[in-house]
């Protein structure tokens, strides 16, 4: 039978009353050490809670459980109770406890924290320091802390918490003042070293002694043996305010290469080129001559050797087939290379292998040709060496028969005149090189070809028959070119230069002495197109206005092939230059000994040599 809520109450504070038992009992000092090394207890022990009884009547109102709780709840301080009573109804409890061999120390609950909502900012209260006395009942054995407590409450100001730097940021100026230390120690550290060299004689004397074995050993090898010249620079030109009458030949290397310029009233133009050279293929007499010696690699201007040794051989018209090992040594050729598109097991005829290798500087033709002339490319290299010594080209060399750069493969602008010379002597090979297109038509041996010439020059230079070029893809090209005009027939040579038309064009108009003005920037754009001209932007710099620098003080215009220098120049610079005097139409005179003049197309400017005064006369 149900309890009433009276009797339910009043069981439940029996119970509480007799089972003391279920209160928390007070551990000695060796059970609270045995505890706390218990490594499932917490090290952060939580307190007991007070137990005050509760009003009956608030009982009678309140559930078990919520009475439960109501006792276990801390007492307000603002709760009129009776202190004595509450007192001897402890203490009374205390002797039962303890009549029954068993203690508890009420302990004041740990206040409870509130739950942080999502959002909600927490902010720290400052710590209390609390000062608690408590009253001690005369009957009693031991202390109890009175309800009552009093409660000092000491506030302290937080104090600001500074934030700790990993490292200290130097200002602007302590880091101009580190820089500036740092450098003063480096200074003294060199000067120290300096000290130390200048006063370690011996090691100043063998310093010495290198640098003078680096100097003099070279000349001394140069004396005994012949060595071909590294330097890249320019002939000299003849001095401007000299007459133009070259009469006297002119050695200009090792090799007593004698130059005999030609009579013509205009001085020897400057090149670009790193060498260059022209000869006169009717008299073999050398017209112009700039490094003439030096060793540089040729490039595909080699066919012209290859070339030279088929026509030797003859028969033209024989039949190559492309067999496997001609095969191997086409797939040894660069990705890149120039070709004219031959296949294995195709078949060709020599001429049409000619025509691949003079009109498209083909590779794949090149060794074709040396594969079908000598069985390999090693044996036709080796003769191509051969025939270089017997033609005295003592400055070439050939590694292989089409050109690509190797070490050791290379010649001079004198050997590729003389091979150029004896190579469109021939009437095969110059027919060939002077020919613009070429068709190979198509048959059951070998697929269809269109070969157009790459020399340039001879789309728009007058009285070319022949030549080769040579390209690296880059900034250095290379040709050799035959031009005949009235019945006078020339072989000029340009290597490696960034302006092959300009060097070329001034060297046959000055050894054809025909200085009328021919522009491929002026026929490109209104006479007619020349062939892969926007690989050269069309030739935009080859203007009138054009010049090349002579020496160190002085000017070549191209458009009239004269220069200037000197105090000419500096009066026709100051004084509205090409507009007011024109080009200049004249080499420089000698009127006396000290006043020189030169003509220009509207004017002549004389000056004084001494007081470096000058007029227009």
């Amino acid at each position: 039978m149900r309890r009433t809520p009276s009797q339910e109450d009043q069981q439940f504070e029996e119970e509480n009353t007799r089972t003391p038992s279920r209160r928390r009992r007070v551990l000695d000092e060796d059970e609270e050490n045995q505890l706390a090394d218990h490594p499932e207890i917490p090290k952060i022990r939580r307190a007991s809670r007070y137990q005050d009884p509760v009003a009956p009547s608030a009982r009678r109102r309140q559930s078990p459980q919520s009475a439960q709780r109501a006792r276990l709840e801390r007492p307000q301080t603002d709760m009129s109770v009776d202190e004595d009573q509450l007192m001897r109804r402890r203490a009374q409890l205390r002797k039962e406890q303890r009549a029954k061999g068993e203690d508890t120390t009420l302990r004041r609950p740990a206040p409870r924290k509130a739950p942080v909502k999502r959002g909600q900012t927490t902010v720290r209260k400052p710590k209390v320091y609390i000062d608690n006395t408590y009253d001690k009942a005369p009957d009693e054995e031991f202390e109890e802390p009175h309800p009552r407590v009093q409660q000092t409450t000491t506030l302290r100001k937080p104090r600001p918490r500074r934030p700790v730097a990993a490292y200290h940021v130097p200002t602007i100026q302590e880091s101009h003042k580190r820089i500036e230390r740092r450098e003063r120690r480096t200074q003294h550290a060199l000067f120290d070293r300096f000290q130390y060299f200048l006063q370690n004689r011996p090691l100043l004397v063998t310093i010495g002694g290198i640098l003078a074995a680096i100097l003099i050993l070279p000349l001394l090898i140069s004396s005994l043996i012949r060595t071909p010249q590294t330097t890249v620079g320019h002939f000299p030109n003849p001095v401007i305010g000299q007459p133009g009458t070259h009469e006297t030949p002119i050695p200009v290397d090792p090799n007593k290469i004698v130059v005999t310029p030609p009579n013509n009233g205009h001085p020897a133009p400057p090149v670009l080129a790193s060498s260059a050279y022209l000869l006169d293929a009717d008299t073999g007499k050398t017209l112009y001559a700039a490094n003439p010696t030096t060793r540089i690699p040729m490039m595909s201007t080699t066919k012209l050797m290859t070339a030279l040794l088929t026509v030797e051989k003859g028969n033209l018209d024989r039949s190559v087939t492309i067999n496997t090992s001609m095969s191997r040594d086409l797939n040894e050729l660069s990705a890149d290379s120039s070709v004219m598109g031959i296949k294995p097991g195709e078949t060709y005829t020599i001429r049409e292998l000619m025509y691949g290798l003079m009109l498209v500087s083909g590779n794949d033709a090149a060794i074709i040709i040396a594969d079908a002339d000598a069985g390999s490319v090693p044996r036709f290299v080796d003769q191509m060496n051969q025939r270089a010594q017997q033609l005295g080209l003592r400055d070439t060399h050939f590694r292989n028969p089409h050109g690509l750069m190797e070490d050791g493969h290379y010649s001079s602008a004198h050997d590729l005149a003389i091979l150029g010379e004896h190579a469109f002597n021939n009437s095969q090979i110059q027919q060939i090189s002077a020919t613009k297109e070429y068709h190979v038509t198509a048959t059951r041996q070998h697929a269809e070809h269109f070969l157009q010439n790459g020399n340039q020059f001879m789309y728009w230079y007058p009285g070319v028959n022949g030549g080769k070029t040579g390209w690296d893809a880059a900034a250095n090209f290379l040709q050799v070119i035959s031009c005949t005009r009235n019945n006078h027939h020339l072989i000029g040579v340009v290597m490696h230069t960034v302006d092959w038309w300009t060097d070329m064009r001034d060297l046959m108009n000055w050894g054809f002495n025909t200085f009328t003005w021919i522009s491929p920037r002026e026929i490109n754009a209104n006479v007619h197109a020349i062939p892969w001209a926007a690989e050269w932007t069309y030739f935009h710099s080859d203007t009138r206005e054009r010049t090349i620098p002579m020496g160190t003080n002085g000017r070549y215009y191209v458009y009239t092939q004269y220069g200037i220098a000197g105090p000419i120049m500096s009066y026709f610079d100051k004084n509205q230059g090409l507009k007011k005097f024109g080009y200049p139409i004249s080499e420089v005179t000698t009127a006396s000994t000290t006043t020189i003049s030169q003509r220009f197309e509207r004017a002549t400017i004389q000056c004084d040599v001494k007081s470096q005064q000058c007029k227009t006369a």
